[in-house]
């Protein structure tokens, strides 16, 4: 069975669960006529998105209110259609609200707390550079994580789901005081994203990141945690300085990779051991494994996989793992001939090759 579908949460039920809800905050919104304009046959085969923005629009136009008064109506509506139905909001505000900083900062600050406005907030970005910039600052300050939070994550120049920031692709370091403000924050919902938005800066600029992190690292346990995360990308490319800022330096060692069967078919599991013997004492060993997977044009598509990071020696270290065939939306599976490669603190040790076999 296929898991559901996140666009399905949009469904005919929610529609009036906000319908109500809007109904008890303006008694002369009508709950039926909303339902019906949105429940039509288009409806099924819009995607998450295309249901959030049809949404918001409908709301927006059937309150027919200013945006301001809008704002405060649908505030306690936000607290019961909350979490990823709750896009709605910071959309009507996205939409309707670019001609007023003010009232759209005020609302997407409480939407964000039961939601989320790190999509919307984005235009307001790059409408009001300067503006835009000072009002994340200032939610770095927050007693608020959520806002904490957006300020990290509504500024990251790649967000997945979200428009490109090309000025912050182009040039990020305006966004290094609100991540520098962050770095040391209690709370992990906004680590992860201060880690992500350095990971976002990296794959334009790695020795901006790659110098901030050598000026960060070490300061703190939660900086370094975030460094650590936000470095995932470079260490994954085998950064020799992300390597080294975190003591995984090559090593002269012996290691050998043994492969359960040479040929698996698809639906199987290949699995494979793994033993290093250090050759110069004890050392920090960060293992990956990678797969240069047969693609259906016949060039070979190399992805990294982590295994583990210990402190390894004097004895040998053992190691088994194990990799599923199975297709993923993001990953297809082809027939042939594909390579398995052992990775220690960023070099390629030993490699081993095995088919896969399609019966259909």
């Amino acid at each position: 069975m296929s898991a559901p579908l996140l666009k399905d949460l949009f469904d005919l039920t929610l529609l009036q669960r906000l319908a109500t809800a809007v109904n008890q905050q303006q008694a002369t919104f009508c709950a039926d006529t909303f339902v019906t304009a949105l429940w039509d046959a288009n409806y099924a085969q819009q995607s998450l998105k295309q249901r959030v923005r049809r949404i918001a629009t409908t709301l927006f136009h059937q309150l027919d209110v200013p945006f301001a008064n809008c704002c405060e109506l649908l505030k306690p509506v936000s607290a019961e259609i909350s979490g990823l139905p709750g896009f709605i909001f910071p959309d009507i505000v996205e939409q309707f609200g670019l001609d007023d900083f003010k009232t759209s900062m005020q609302a997407l600050s409480h939407f964000t707390c039961y939601s989320t406005a790190e999509f919307a907030i984005r235009p307001f970005l790059q409408r009001y550079p300067e503006r835009g910039l000072q009002q994340l600052i200032d939610w770095t300050r927050s007693d608020n994580v959520h806002l904490r939070r957006l300020a990290s994550e509504g500024c990251r120049p790649r967000l997945p789901w979200g428009q490109q920031l090309p000025q912050f692709i182009a040039d990020p370091k305006p966004l290094l005081p609100i991540l520098a403000a962050l770095k040391q924050d209690p709370e992990d919902y906004v680590r992860r994203s201060v880690a992500n938005n350095l990971n976002d800066i990296s794959k334009d600029h790695p020795d901006l990141v790659l110098q901030l992190a050598t000026q960060w690292y070490g300061s703190h346990e939660h900086t370094d945690w975030i460094l650590k995360h936000a470095l995932r990308g470079l260490l994954k490319q085998r950064n020799s300085a992300a390597l080294s800022l975190f003591g995984c330096a090559p090593r002269t060692l012996v290691a050998s990779l043994t492969l359960a069967q040479p040929t698996i078919h698809y639906g199987d599991t290949l699995q494979f051991d793994a033993e290093i013997r250090l050759s110069d004492g004890p050392a920090l060993l960060r293992v990956e494994y990678a797969i240069d997977f047969a693609s259906k044009n016949g060039a070979k598509r190399h992805k990294v996989f982590q295994w583990t990071q210990r402190d390894a020696g004097p004895g040998p270290l053992m190691l088994k793992k194990s990799y599923r065939f199975r297709d993923l939306t993001t990953r297809k599976h082809h027939a042939g001939s594909h390579q398995l490669h052992l990775i220690v603190n960023g070099e390629i040790v030993v490699t081993q090759t095995f088919d896969l076999i399609r019966d259909n």
